[in-house]
């Protein structure tokens, strides 16, 4: 069994590994497609560019959380002592959605993920 954390820091540790990952996905393609543009200078074209990939980037981000977010699920939930206190924590840091929640559903979990993160929310309840 991994050692303990807090709350807090699994939270720090979730934005940094998967919100991260999204905030390089969601404005590093249209930054660097306008930077080059700009580079070559044709800043005239960089703008419509980057405003063009704008979109196909925010649905590769949105792709990232959805894998990612499982993952870092089961990593904090086998570290934490309190998961409903992980949980209240992750929502207010916007690293996930409320249980029940539309977008919570996006989420893209593997069977073993899926499996992984009843049994451990189960354990916690048992406790």
């Amino acid at each position: 069994m991994p050692d303990k954390i807090t709350a807090a820091k699994a939270v720090r540790h979730g934005l940094l590994t998967v919100n991260g990952a999204v905030m390089l996905l969601m404005f590093g393609p249209p930054a660097l497609l306008g930077g080059l543009f700009w580079l070559f200078g044709r800043s005239d074209l960089g703008g419509l560019a980057a405003c063009i990939v704008v979109v196909p980037s925010w649905i590769c981000a949105w792709l990232a959380w959805s894998i990612l977010t499982p993952r870092w699920r089961v990593w904090a939930y086998q570290r934490v002592e309190s998961i409903d206190e992980l949980k209240v924590r992750a929502v207010e840091a916007g690293l996930i959605w409320p249980d029940g929640h539309f977008f919570e559903r996006t989420e893209i979990r593997s069977a073993e993920q899926r499996r992984r993160i009843v049994a451990l929310e189960n354990a916690y309840r048992r406790r």
